[in-house]
């Protein structure tokens, strides 16, 4: 059977079973997932000397309170907050499955928005094409024209946001940590990204050239 085309940007697949859309993503996720577990090892690696340096020029007191205090919750609570991240980002791939062309969690406060956004403007401006072919291979698979999907960077820095809630820190620490996610998870965003479109071209869910050349 041939493709029809449904937009001009949007070559659809005919009919394709919700049982094999599932199918695929889950190929995604677990590839995705795999990744993530590795990166977020390095983090917690080196996170106790990461800290020293993300804090260099705080009140020596603080810092060494912080210090503490965030080492030992990314130690004693890491099972939990890293569960939490794999469920807020479960989130988005339901929406996917369901069509829902929107972000899958709430906003944080305004000062969070600003500080997620500015680390993921960069992420979105660096992997720009790289991103709008993943968004073109998402919308073939599901058959709909969709702007929101789980590989956005602005979904994976509110999914860890979201998560550290379970590290039971203050605000303040909380906001420490996201330079050190963005330093060694997201700084190998282009390698989660590569393998999450690799899976969708390996299964033939593939955008149109004038598509992506007209983005």
């Amino acid at each position: 059977m041939k493709a029809t085309k449904r937009t001009a940007d949007i070559i659809v697949l005919p009919v394709i079973k919700r049982a094999k859309i599932i199918e695929v993503v889950k190929r995604v996720k677990k590839a995705v997932d795999a990744k993530l577990g590795y990166l977020f090892d390095g983090l917690a690696e080196n996170a106790a000397d990461a800290l020293f340096e993300e804090m260099y020029g705080c009140d020596e007191q603080d810092r060494l309170t912080q210090h503490f205090n965030m080492t030992r919750a990314l130690k004693v609570r890491s099972t939990l907050y890293r569960e939490s991240y794999s469920a807020q980002m479960n989130h988005g791939w339901v929406n996917l499955l369901n069509r829902r062309d929107q972000p899958a969690l709430p906003s944080p406060d305004e000062d969070v928005q600003v500080m997620l956004k500015a680390y993921a403007d960069r992420n979105q401006n660096h992997y720009k094409i790289l991103l709008e072919e993943l968004r073109q291979r998402f919308s073939v698979l599901v058959g709909a024209d969709l702007q929101f999907h789980p590989m956005l960077p602005d979904n994976f820095y509110l999914c860890f946001w979201h998560a550290t809630e379970k590290l039971e820190l203050s605000h303040k620490e909380r906001c420490l940590l996201v330079p050190l996610y963005n330093r060694f998870v997201m700084d190998r965003f282009g390698q989660v990204l590569s393998l999450s479109n690799q899976c969708l071209a390996e299964q033939g869910f593939n955008p149109t050239i004038a598509s992506l050349v007209s983005r």
